[in-house]
């Protein structure tokens, strides 16, 4: 299950990692109040399943009432990549000196969480040659290892120790709720050297959903999830661009993780089930 940005929010407000003050409407009368709690600037955003909102104008900053008249409709009007709105995020701006980037995701093929953090955030981590990679195994991420992290991407003072903080959170967060990614992107290093997570994106593994039923109220499908339900299989959209579709879980995964390896980015991985005939690959195609 992959979590809009306002709920992976929430969920990062849950385990104490800060984020700047957001309200999320479903309509412009609503998000009007919300201006006035938030007052100007602020920026509004897109809130679909889907990357590169900001590449297709789902992110704007507004600085006055008339701009807000005007972009709140343009931005909840629009589609991306085939996804219409499924809520606006109104959030606060944050002046900060640098973005970076920080992720933890669940590695099957070598079976334990990995780091992913970079001095260079806000753009798609496989564009960025500047990463550090570090595997952590699947227990909470230990204060050296996330200080060793921090050093290797540039910080220093006590960003460093807002950093091991912020780390080891998002490692609490991974191993209750049993996600496969945690990524913030990015993360805000504000003047003052403290650490602000912008943008937040959580995918839990749907095979867990039993063991966490205050997860239910996020559970939210996209049209190609619909459409894959009613014909019997299991999608999970991404953010690449290959497909990954296989009969059986197992295959499935492993054909995810080969991938990743090989430094692929999944579009979307889909399981026909077992017992695969031509219809049903037909219209998985």
């Amino acid at each position: 299950m992959r979590l809009l940005e306002f709920q992976a929010k929430e969920l990062f407000g849950q385990f104490g990692i800060k984020t700047p003050k957001g309200k999320y409407s479903n309509n412009i009368e609503q998000a009007r109040e919300h201006a006035k709690e938030l007052g100007f600037p602020f920026v509004i955003k897109f809130q679909a399943p889907v990357g590169g909102r900001g590449k297709a104008g789902g992110i704007q900053v507004v600085k006055n009432q008339d701009e807000f008249e005007l972009k709140y409709p343009q931005v909840a009007g629009m589609t991306i990549k085939g996804e219409k709105a499924r809520a606006i995020l109104l959030e606060k701006m944050a002046e900060y000196q640098k973005e970076l980037y920080l992720s933890l995701f669940l590695n099957r093929s070598k079976r334990c969480y990995t780091i992913i953090a970079s001095g260079e955030g806000g753009v798609e981590i496989e564009s960025v040659k500047n990463q550090t990679i570090r595997e952590v195994g699947l227990g909470d991420v230990s204060a050296q290892v996330a200080e060793d992290v921090a050093k290797s991407i540039g910080l220093s003072g006590n960003s460093v120790s807002d950093f091991v903080e912020m780390l080891q959170k998002l490692s609490k967060l991974t191993i209750e709720k049993e996600a496969e990614l945690a990524e913030i992107n990015p993360v805000a290093l504000l003047k003052d050297g403290s650490l602000l997570a912008l943008d937040g994106k959580v995918i839990t593994d749907d095979n867990s959903n039993f063991r966490h039923t205050e997860m239910d109220k996020y559970q939210e499908k996209t049209e190609l999830e619909e459409r894959a339900e009613k014909s019997g299989f299991t999608l999970v959209e991404l953010d690449g661009n290959v497909a990954v579709v296989g009969n059986g879980a197992g295959l499935v995964m492993s054909t995810l993780d080969m991938l990743i390896d090989n430094g692929g980015k999944a579009a979307c991985f889909l399981d026909v089930g077992g017992g695969a005939t031509t219809e049903s690959v037909y219209e998985a195609l």
